[in-house]
């Protein structure tokens, strides 16, 4: 069964009355108002003048009836936006109308199932005129020709999903997003702080994986451009940063802004035109990310790294070979200080981890590592793995969630010292690779009492006069 569902964010303009089973006085013209088809004879798009089709600048809804079939439902017509479906969940079909008057989606007969208006059948409306032309596809059914109907189209323009606050799209990092303003309304629009005539302003949210420098701009749109960038809630809100002209991204009259963001706070970008300009907007936010393999963070030997992955996306992860389910993947590198036995893991992290361990370069890694649950270090359904490193390879490492969970996550790498002591001209002098606090103790007896020397210098020197001790680097 094809299944749909709504779009948030409705558009009142266009409501129609709230019941599955009620819906407006069908707009499908007395006297054009069939389609045919060969297995099935005429279908009347107005076989009730209260419940019959309806077709709207965005969407159709209401019925049409057969006589050899009984009643072909369009839908609700009720997506809360008042713009389209999506095939994502159950008892949401529904016959959508595109901003070129093309239909999509699905109708449903409960004697005939599911009727395709999207199979290659060029099915649409003219705006203009209201005539309807082309074909929907029914299984059960074949081709049904919908050129004998013509319909009196709304086709009043929809503010964006985004004009307000509370509708605001959210942007991924380094991903330029384009939509028109024309449209947008000034409904709800705040003062800019650095800008007194500003309208048709649109709404945005960015959340930064890391804490760092972040700048969002709207270079190349096709108006002249402002931009604000607030923490808190709508309604409620703190300026961090404004634009109108000549921002750090931009020269001329499209706005950006650079700011210091912090991981997992999400703030809200309101973008528009100076004195309501409108038109092409192109948008992007960009902060340190290690969301894609370039953007992996370099680990230190031995100290853990924490960070949120709520906001990481699955885009471009490869799939560990261990794993059957995964995303929300992060990435990492680390360099080994010398050969040996190393070891990485999520210990503590708070959710079900995942990882793997590539050698290479991005774009043409080769897997040599990969755990799901319990490896060397950890319990349970935290990831670690070891490995036999080569000093100087850098290696690469994808950490994210057993079915694309994700929460804080803890990753840490470290080389598992040996210690070198020599003893030259009365001087004794310890070194290791890597990081850790090197300890000594006079004896291996119980209890054995170690005492800190030094914290990851990897250096130790001493005069061989001193007391005869034994030496250990703790991690």
């Amino acid at each position: 069964m094809k299944t749909k569902n709504f779009i948030l964010g409705f558009v009142s303009a266009f409501c129609l009355l709230p019941s599955a089973f009620t819906h407006a006085a069908t707009t499908i013209s007395a006297v054009n108002r069939y389609a045919y088809a060969a297995n099935l004879g005429w279908m009347d798009w107005r076989g009730d003048t209260n419940n019959g089709a309806v077709i709207n600048a965005t969407y159709c809804s209401g019925s049409i009836y057969a006589a050899n079939v009984g009643w072909i439902s369009l839908g609700a017509g009720t997506p809360t936006n008042g713009v389209q479906y999506q095939n994502l969940s159950a008892n949401d079909y529904g016959v959508n109308v595109d901003a070129f008057g093309n239909l999509r989606g699905f109708a449903y007969g409960a004697n005939i199932g599911w009727i395709n208006f999207e199979t290659n059948g060029a099915a649409a409306v003219d705006f203009g005129s209201g005539n309807l032309t082309g074909y929907a596809y029914g299984v059960n059914v074949g081709w049904i020709s919908l050129s004998n109907a013509v319909a009196y189209v709304q086709t009043a323009p929809l503010a964006p999903p985004n004009d307000l606050c509370a509708g605001a799209i959210a942007l991924t990092n380094g991903a330029s997003y384009a939509m028109s303003t024309v449209t947008a309304t000034t409904n709800g629009d705040p003062t800019l702080p650095c800008l007194t005539l500003f309208g048709k302003g649109v709404w945005f949210t960015y959340t930064p994986l890391l804490t760092g420098n972040v700048t969002i701009s709207t270079c190349g749109s096709s108006f002249d451009t402002a931009m604000a960038v607030y923490t808190g809630t709508c309604g409620a809100m703190t300026a961090v940063a404004c634009d109108d002209d000549n921002g750090p991204s931009c020269s001329g009259v499209n706005a950006s802004v650079t700011f210091s963001g912090t991981a997992g706070v999400t703030y809200s970008i309101l973008a528009g035109g100076y004195n309501s300009a409108n038109g092409n907007l192109s948008i992007v936010a960009t902060s340190p990310s290690n969301d894609q393999c370039a953007g992996a963070l370099a680990l230190a030997d031995g100290v853990p790294f924490t960070m949120g992955t709520t906001n990481a996306t699955s885009t471009g992860d490869p799939s560990p070979a261990c794993v059957g389910s995964f995303g929300k993947g992060v990435w990492f590198t680390y360099t080994a200080p010398a050969s040996g036995d190393v070891y990485i893991s999520t210990c503590g992290s708070s959710y079900d981890t995942a990882m793997g361990v590539y050698t290479g370069g991005c774009g043409a890694l080769s897997q040599i590592a990969c755990n799901d649950d319990s490896g060397p270090n950890c319990a349970s359904l935290q990831a670690s793995v070891h490995l036999v490193a080569t000093g100087g390879t850098t290696y690469y490492i994808l950490a994210g969630g057993y079915g694309s969970s994700s929460g804080l996550l803890t990753v840490e790498a470290y080389l598992v010292p040996a210690l070198n002591v020599i003893g030259s001209a009365g001087t004794l002098t310890v070194t290791w690779p890597g990081n850790g606090t090197l300890q000594s103790a006079t004896n291996l007896l119980p209890v054995i009492n170690w005492t800190d020397l030094t914290n990851g210098g990897g250096l130790w020197s001493e005069p061989m006069t001193n007391p005869a001790k034994f030496f250990r680097i703790k991690k």
